[in-house]
């Protein structure tokens, strides 16, 4: 029985999330407003929303000119717990710069879990005592025994399956053979081919057994690893295809040199999916927090999502879309001229939203998920690989109102 798991769902060749550090937000309206710009199509103060699907990070104690969970007022608490609860605000970005005691860290701990919908996604931020590497981040997080660990409560319990600790590629399309192309840039030769040159390094370092750049290897988004403290985790490595380096164009005043047309049909050619580094909280200015080219590029982006070739989702999205490719199985069998196709897998039904299977034309299709018939199967026609298709619908997110 020919039938096979499609990459990505229909129609998508690839698949891309925006993950942006919330560093140096320097205000609520500017936070909420790229919420609004990013992921409605409303006119907001950064002008005319674009449409797509992209989460934001929240943290806790932080100086005063930053925007945090501490810093703003309850109308931008009120907020904030919204958007957690509508999947546009997807990652816990360390606890901050100033919780370093258990005490501090269990009271932030409640305050982003007291809806139905959890933050299941951590990020490591600068070098904040509660970071989870203790190596490239120095935090003590997953050290036992030191005042700001916390995995026993955050991550041993589940509650936190996705860890960023600090990896971040020069190469865009991960989940498909590293490529240095889309880094080489003819107007900055010198700088660009030094950066293809320490990415190139960075591959032989992982091939000798280096531990520090592992992922870079594969070149996957996803691996399972452990964290100091023995607890087992799903670690991700996000990219910055900047010709500069990593570190280089990854905020709102330079995300227009990274997000380019090179960069995005290079993801589609190599069928690649990728976790984009940034912090889109540094602004132009709070007067002008985007300019034209940095909407541009947005609206770009939103082009090759609207023709079917990218689809950009939240992080949480992505990575547990990726997490439910690795790890279902399935199998196929026909009966009375119709395909079925029997899915095992622990993950949840959001989790599986967007899953499609290649099938015969001309037969019927009916899908098993854990035994139990799935009634909502849509049916698709041939793809650019002239071939038929079944899938399990992508929702869309719904930003929700903050009236």
């Amino acid at each position: 029985m020919n039938v096979s798991l499609r990459k990505y769902p229909y129609p998508y060749s690839a698949m891309l999330a925006i993950c942006s550090d919330l560093d140096e937000t320097p205000n609520k309206e500017i936070y909420f407003e790229t919420a609004r710009y990013l992921n409605t199509t409303e006119e907001t103060l950064l002008g005319k929303g674009v449409g797509l699907e992209v989460g934001n990070t929240i943290y806790f104690d932080m100086p005063a000119h930053n925007f945090s969970y501490t810093n703003t007022d309850d109308d931008g608490r009120r907020k904030i717990q919204k958007l957690i609860q509508s999947g546009h605000i997807d990652c816990l970005h360390s606890f901050g710069d100033f919780v370093a005691n258990r005490d501090r860290l269990e009271e932030c701990w409640l305050a982003v879990r007291q809806g139905a919908r959890k933050i299941e996604v951590w990020i490591d931020h600068a070098q904040a005592p509660t970071n989870l590497d203790n190596d490239i981040m120095k935090g003590q997080g997953a050290e036992m025994g030191k005042p700001a660990y916390h995995t026993d409560l955050t991550v041993q319990s589940g509650a936190l399956p996705f860890i960023w600790k600090g990896r971040v590629t020069s190469c865009v399309a991960q989940n498909s053979k590293r490529s240095y192309a889309s880094i080489f840039n003819l107007k900055q030769i010198k700088a660009s081919s030094k950066t293809i040159l320490l990415e190139f390094i960075k591959g032989w370092f992982a091939r000798l057994g280096n531990k520090k750049y592992a992922m870079h290897k594969a070149n996957k988004v996803l691996r399972k690893t452990t964290l100091i403290d023995g607890t087992p985790v799903l670690e991700f490595m996000r990219c910055n295809p900047s010709w500069g380096g990593v570190s280089m164009f990854d905020t709102a005043r330079g995300i227009h040199n990274v997000l380019t047309t090179s960069v995005l049909n290079a993801l589609v050619k190599r069928q690649g999916c990728s976790i984009f580094y940034s912090h889109l909280g540094k602004v132009f200015s709070k007067e002008e927090p985007f300019q034209d080219k940095t909407r541009q590029t947005f609206e770009l982006l939103a082009s090759y999502q609207n023709r079917g070739d990218i689809l950009t989702a939240t992080t949480r999205r992505l990575l547990g879309y990726l997490r439910s490719i690795e790890e279902l199985s399935f199998s196929a069998e026909e009966i009375n001229n119709q395909v079925h196709i029997h899915v095992t897998t622990m993950a949840s039904a959001n989790d599986l939203q967007g899953l499609t299977w290649y099938v015969p034309a001309n037969k019927e299709s009916v899908l098993w998920i854990n035994n139990k018939k799935y009634m909502d199967l849509i049916t698709h026609g041939p793809d650019e690989c002239g071939i038929h298709s079944v899938s399990i619908p992508w929702l869309e997110l719904q930003f929700p109102s903050f009236n």
